[in-house]
């Protein structure tokens, strides 16, 4: 079926990786065992929706309220200094005049995503923003993606989404919605093609032939 909307993430695909996501995930995990009086070792590269996933409902509420806490100046720092990757705006606006719904699908707080939008002008682009003021179950897991199909207003089958890393991917894969990988972002190549994604790219510049593909 044709592409009607295009699902992205923001750290590291439409903008350049700038958040200490391990020394907020290191935070965050010291919190959780202060707090929770966890002992488990958790991993610094194991994506904290797994994290909470392994915790009771009462703790997993707990923890996410850390998590925001801990998480969000860390966000906002990387906000304020914000940089669009190279062939963002040229891509967007390919979408925009092919009337595609573009939406941003991502584990950040809605506080600093605005901001980030705001720094690099692209803040009216965007017909959806769905992050995890929205939805308390993360990426890798595909509900924030079956989420932003829902407000998009559309079909699994009619969207796209592009993302950087394996858990983008992998939550896309959960979701039924068909992928691209990009390069250039947080996890490496071989750790994007681990992911089994349907097109891997190396620049934006790759994109609009995909999805003229897919019209």
């Amino acid at each position: 079926m044709a592409i009607k909307g295009v699902i992205f993430d923001l750290d590291g695909t439409l903008l350049v990786h700038k958040l200490k996501l391990y020394e907020a995930k290191r935070e965050f995990l010291n919190r959780l065992r202060e707090k929770l009086q966890i002992n488990t070792e958790f991993m610094l590269n194991l994506p904290v929706a797994y994290i909470l996933n392994d915790l009771s409902e009462e703790d997993r509420m707990t923890a996410f309220r850390i998590l925001n806490e801990v998480f969000e100046p860390y966000e906002i720092n990387a906000a304020e200094i914000a940089e669009l990757r190279e062939g963002v705006r040229e891509v967007i606006e390919f979408l925009k005049s092919h009337s595609i719904k573009l939406a941003i699908a991502t584990n950040n707080s809605r506080k600093s995503v605005e901001l980030c939008l705001k720094k690099v002008m692209m803040d009216t682009y965007f017909d959806v923003i769905v992050t995890r003021d929205d939805v308390i179950d993360l990426k890798p897991n595909g509900k924030m993606i079956l989420e932003t199909v829902k407000r998009l207003g559309l079909e699994v089958s009619e969207v796209i989404h592009i993302g950087d890393t394996a858990h983008d991917i992998l939550a896309a894969k959960e979701a039924g919605v068909r992928s691209i990988a990009i390069t250039g972002g947080a996890h490496d190549v071989e750790l994007l093609k681990a992911s089994k994604p349907d097109y891997l790219v190396n620049s934006f510049k790759e994109i609009p032939q995909k999805i003229k593909n897919l019209l």
